[in-house]
């Protein structure tokens, strides 16, 4: 269990890819590598950094307390249409194992951000290309989009403006993915 933990490298590539934009309903959530087996201090953050003290902060919205490295905040503290942070910090920790010690860092990050949206994009007109009627390639799709706009601004999360594309991997049967490039219309 310990050994499985270590994601090195992937870490990056875990916190970039965490959700962004969610709906008025979607349940925020934090998680934290090497978080279990020690008190963590959670945040809820207008701002990305981790506070010194929540009380006195003006950009700390709430502060949790757990020691299991996962929190579900509660959302009637998080407004929709604004942007938050989830920031965590957790003293350096000593864990005496039965046959050796566990040194744990010291660990004081905030999440990429997060917004609940009040409303989806407005309309918009999706195209499919094709050949005479039929994909030519089912592994390979072209999907384009015009027309749709949304209440938030993507450039909050790094984004150089709206935004242009997005992909994703679907399949139908077990091991076999195919792959789909979204292209944003101009």
């Amino acid at each position: 269990m310990l050994s499985s933990s270590d994601i090195g490298k992937h870490y990056v590539l875990l916190h970039d890819s965490e959700m962004n934009i969610g709906n008025a309903d979607s349940t925020v959530t934090g998680a934290l590598m090497y978080g279990s087996e020690r008190s963590v201090s959670w945040y809820l953050m207008k701002m990305q950094y981790v506070p010194q003290t929540c009380d006195s902060d003006i950009n700390c919205v709430l502060k949790y307390e757990t020691d299991n490295g996962y929190i579900e905040l509660d959302r009637k503290y998080i407004s929709l249409n604004e942007l938050y942070f989830i920031c965590a910090y957790s003293n350096y920790t000593v864990i005496e194992r039965e046959y050796f010690t566990e040194i744990l860092e010291e660990i004081s990050s905030c999440s990429n951000g997060f917004i609940l949206d009040s409303s989806p994009p407005t309309k918009g007109e999706v195209q499919v290309h094709n050949h005479r009627g039929f994909i030519t390639n089912p592994h390979y799709v072209i999907v384009t989009w015009t027309g749709f706009d949304d209440n938030i601004d993507a450039t909050v999360f790094g984004y150089p403006e709206k935004l242009h594309y997005f992909s994703l991997k679907t399949g139908k049967k077990c091991h076999v993915v195919h792959h789909f490039l979204f292209v944003l219309g101009t």
